[in-house]
């Protein structure tokens, strides 16, 4: 009985999730994983690196790591509204112009996420991020 009100449970919410934001897309599923492997590398650099800027140690924290959960599902209704403003304009490209940017900001986060694992080493890239972070700062 258990079984079957977990799939009855699962369906149901893979149904809404799938009704939400048109189907799953290809640039969906690349944007998912990418906030995946954002939260990954974040993680790691927090626990293993202690080289976290979202915090004063660098050392992890459940706060700082709450409030990226928060941002990752803030940025999924994001996703969400943007197909329904599709819908309600009668286009298709909405959503996936609010995908792409995603895909890029999190393109960038794993980048940072790297370089503050050392794996990427280039001054260029590492301040191209800065400035972009920077600008992206003064915006808000």
């Amino acid at each position: 009985m258990k079984e079957k009100t977990a799939c009855i449970v699962f369906g149901a919410i893979a149904t809404a999730g799938v009704k939400i934001f048109g189907g799953w897309t290809p640039t969906l599923n690349v944007v998912l994983i990418m906030m995946g492997i954002d939260m990954l590398l974040g993680t790691a650099v927090a626990f293993f690196y202690s080289n976290s800027p979202k915090t004063e140690s660098g050392a992890a924290s459940s706060g700082a790591m709450l409030k990226g959960i928060v941002k990752k599902f803030g940025m999924v209704c994001v996703i969400a509204a943007s197909h329904q403003i599709d819908i309600a304009l009668g286009v298709n490209y909405v959503m996936l112009a609010t995908v792409y940017g995603f895909i890029a900001n999190e393109a960038l986060s794993i980048i940072e996420n790297a370089g503050l694992m050392g794996i990427v080493k280039s001054d260029l890239l590492m301040n191209a991020i800065e400035i972009l972070k920077n600008k992206s700062n003064k915006a808000e």
